[in-house]
């Protein structure tokens, strides 16, 4: 079974968010149960190969709005998974990255689209595809191109934040080279004249998945479906939720050069020195140093929680997060505050720290090694958001014993079980937020035994890749089952 991974970054070469871990990770996992997956990404300016040996191993050229577009079609693995990395390159078009939101530079995706198919139609990897993986708008014509060149291709589509969906003129469709008649947006969008990328995925895609049982029903609804709920219900019998996982042996706890005190659910000693602490010595260490650092009042007896995340108002819960913090005594615990995103919600929350220096920290950028030291020393992650497809910070946090305080959507309510490894809140609203803020510092102050036992729940939680990759597995075998 041979399975092209189309996906716009992938770690460690480039990385923006979470797709970047799932670009790593699931055809790392995949790979140990014998699926012969590799990845194919457009190779930014930024991208790092760092040590890895690459090669160039051909070139691609084909008619893109008029000109010859020649494509360089470059060769790596992945140094963490042994995964065969496919990186394509062109000056003019796949340079720049393009942020989550903004759709400046379509070209990048319709040139990028065009270029994955005319790969696998001229068969210049001298691999025989079998299925085509794409992930996201970002992969959204390629259904539609396989389809159009007729390929014997499978094709799954995986959409990770139904939010972000590609929306392009029309005239990318006359670029690569189809009929606009063939796509789904005229008769869809037909005021705007624009092609929207994941609607031409969801339509001309065999299978979909997208990242927890949960998010696979709520996306079907008007709430949570961004305008495409009802395309997406006329396929209802071919969309399946799979819970993301993580890798729990990769740059978490005693793996993380950045955490000073790593520690497990329990003492590692090798050769006399120990390797990594017992949570229970490791966990107050690693505060004890963030606080120093932060320049926050240092001591082992006030409770930390934490937030870390992209401020978007409209998916991340900043506003419930800020009106509760507004409300409750800000002396009785401390709160690090790590994420970029809105400046204005941005400003809002560095009032607090300036009136709160010893108690409220903010730093607005985007930082993986303060992120891991954050989650090693806080007691509790705050995860208020209105909407969570999936979610990896629950699961990241869990493997360092620090509780989840999260909204009960998506994937959060897949992976997080209230009163066992964290505490979920029904009603998307600060009061409901504040009363388990308040339950979780309760039970730190005043009930240790039940603290203990929810951070070892939290310890022991199986956010592997195994299980995931077998549902994956099975889907592909399934597309791959010849038709009675």
């Amino acid at each position: 079974m041979n399975v092209l991974f189309a996906v716009w970054e992938n770690d460690p070469f480039f990385k923006i968010g979470g797709l970047g871990d799932v670009a790593r990770s699931l055809p790392g996992a995949l790979k140990t149960i014998n699926v012969d997956i590799r990845a194919m990404t457009p190779y930014y300016k930024v991208v790092k190969m760092g040590r890895n040996k690459k090669t160039k191993i051909g070139v691609c050229e084909f008619p893109y709005g008029g000109e010859k577009v020649k494509i360089e079609i470059w060769e790596t693995t992945n140094p963490y998974t042994q995964v065969t990395a496919y990186f394509l390159k062109n000056k003019k078009y796949l340079d720049k990255v393009i942020p989550i939101g903004t759709f400046n530079h379509m070209d990048t995706w319709g040139v990028f689209n065009k270029a994955v198919v005319e790969i696998m139609k001229k068969n210049i990897l001298n691999w025989k595809i079998d299925i085509i993986h794409v992930n996201d708008w970002h992969c959204g014509l390629i259904p539609l191109l396989v389809k159009n060149e007729k390929l014997p291709i499978k094709i799954m589509l995986t959409i990770h934040n139904l939010f972000h969906q590609g929306k392009a003129p029309l005239n990318i469709i006359k670029k690569i080279g189809i009929d606009p008649k063939l796509c789904k947006t005229l008769q869809w969008e037909i005021k705007s004249r624009q092609v929207n990328f994941l609607l031409e995925a969801i339509v001309h895609a065999d299978i979909i998945t997208t990242v927890s049982p949960t998010y696979a029903k709520e996306f079907l609804t008007e709430e949570f479906g961004f305008g495409l709920d009802d395309i997406l219900r006329s396929r209802e019998g071919q969309i399946y939720g799979i819970l993301n996982g993580i890798d729990i042996d990769w740059r978490h706890t005693a793996r993380s050069p950045g955490i000073r005190f790593p520690y497990g659910p329990s003492e590692k000693i090798i050769n006399g020195k120990i390797e990594y602490y017992n949570w229970k010595e490791g966990k107050p260490l690693d505060k004890e140093f963030l606080q120093k650092k932060l320049g926050l009042k240092v001591g082992k007896d006030i409770p930390m929680f934490c937030f870390i995340g992209r401020f978007i108002e409209a998916q991340k819960g900043v506003d419930i997060l800020h009106r509760m913090l507004r409300r409750i005594d800000q002396t009785k615990f401390q709160f690090v505050i790590l994420g970029t995103g809105d400046k204005n919600w941005e400003e809002r929350f560095e009032w607090f720290s300036t009136f709160y220096p010893k108690y409220i920290s903010c730093t607005f950028r985007f930082d993986d090694t303060l992120a891991h030291q954050i989650y090693a020393a806080s007691d509790f992650i705050t995860i208020p958001s209105k909407y969570e497809p999936c979610g990896l910070i629950q699961m990241i946090a869990m493997l360092f014993g620090t509780i989840p305080i999260a909204h009960k959507t998506g994937g959060l309510k897949d992976s997080i079980k209230d009163g066992y490894n964290g505490f979920l809140f029904t009603s998307y609203s600060s009061e409901a937020l504040e009363e388990k803020v308040m339950k979780a510092f309760d039970m730190w102050k005043n009930d240790k035994p039940a603290y203990v036992t929810m951070v070892q729940n939290a310890l022991t939680t199986d956010f592997s890749w195994n299980k995931s990759a077998q549902e994956y597995l099975s889907l592909y075998e399934k597309l791959l089952k010849p038709e009675s």
